[in-house]
């Protein structure tokens, strides 16, 4: 009897011992993230994706699948592993035309299920994967439609610039639309001209020309048309553009259509140009100065405040010191400059 125990305990041991990626392969694991990606370190990721294939060979579907297959389902590599060069495998593609890869094997990859499993950064008792095969095929969809569109547009752009702005208008898909704004940086000045007197006719009614019209303006140069963006223009594209515009234009340029936002913009879109532009202008004393005298607006009070706390001389933090001196609204918002700099600069030295 005992010697039976002895060797029942003997393969208990023995199965025990087994990696688990060794046991079901298919099986989806729970991993803390820093010893999964420590088992990554034991495959040589980059020769693995070069052997699932390359742009002479991808075309071939049952091929590239059958390769795919064997590394999912190989005993010999833990399962992080294996998921990292599906992974990286997948992201690869991007770097291809998408008739270069067999509708198949994105058909493939669209649908795996990750298994390796690590807890969610946030969330730490819900899992997530540690490699998104699914989200990285999504990714290289993204990027050949984004790519084809701008193919497209360029196209359209040469020969009927006039149509690119309804055919635009007519784009819904985020991937097609950073397309045609691809396409639209590399055009003509003609080309942008015409583009740019469209726009600006119909932004009023159609702020998703926000976008366009800024694309435009930075190649024509056109400070009538960053004055018809500041007015008009609207969305979550309109600070992305003030910043592409305040980042290209002179400084002298700038501070003039500062000038013109805070007194006849929209108050959203002058606290805009305030909060994107003031770092290109902190050294402008007349720019200083406005929006020294601007503490006080109700509607743009705060958004200067916030610029004037946003690194500032020697000569604006004594000029704040002196508004600060006092019960108005303006030496209030002179104070809160000068306490978010203070606290700007201790969490600096603490870093």
């Amino acid at each position: 009897m005992r010697a039976r125990q002895l060797i029942f305990a003997m393969l208990c041991s023995c199965i025990i011992a087994i990696p688990v990626w060794a046991i079901e392969p298919s099986a989806p694991q729970q991993w803390d993230r820093a010893a999964a990606m420590a088992t990554v370190q034991s495959v040589d990721i980059d020769e693995a994706v070069n052997k699932i294939g390359n742009i002479s060979t991808l075309g071939d579907a049952n091929a590239t699948l059958d390769k795919l297959t064997f590394v999912e389902t190989r005993t010999d590599w833990p399962l992080p592993a294996r998921e990292a060069v599906l992974y990286r495998f997948t992201r690869s593609l991007a770097a291809l035309p998408r008739d270069a890869v067999a509708v198949e094997v994105m058909q493939h990859l669209f649908t795996y299920q990750a298994k390796a499993l690590v807890p969610h950064e946030d969330h730490g008792n819900a899992f997530e994967p540690l490699f998104n095969i699914r989200a990285a095929a999504q990714g290289v969809e993204n990027r050949w439609l984004r790519a084809e569109s701008a193919t497209a547009a360029r196209v359209l752009l040469a020969r009927n610039p006039g149509e690119f702005v309804n055919s635009y208008k007519g784009v819904t898909n985020y991937n097609n639309q950073s397309g045609y704004l691809d396409a639209l940086r590399d055009a003509t000045l003609y080309e942008a001209l015409i583009v740019q007197s469209m726009v600006i006719q119909q932004l009023g009614d159609s702020p998703e020309l926000t976008n366009v019209l800024a694309i435009t303006a930075g190649i024509t140069e056109n400070t009538y048309a960053v004055q018809q963006l500041l007015l008009s223009g609207s969305g979550a594209a309109l600070a992305q553009s003030l910043r592409a515009l305040g980042e290209q234009m002179p400084a002298a340029t700038l501070a003039d259509l500062l000038n013109m936002a805070i007194n006849t913009a929209p108050p959203s879109n002058a606290a805009l140009a305030i909060a994107e532009w003031w770092p290109q202008l902190q050294q402008d004393a007349q720019i200083r100065d406005l929006l020294l005298g601007t503490l006080n607006s109700p509607e743009l009070g705060s958004a200067a405040a916030l610029a004037l706390a946003n690194s500032p001389d020697l000569q604006t933090i004594r000029v704040l010191q002196q508004t600060a001196s006092g019960d108005s609204v303006a030496a209030r918002r002179a104070q809160s400059a000068l306490d978010i700099n203070r606290a700007n600069l201790i969490g600096e030295v603490q870093k």
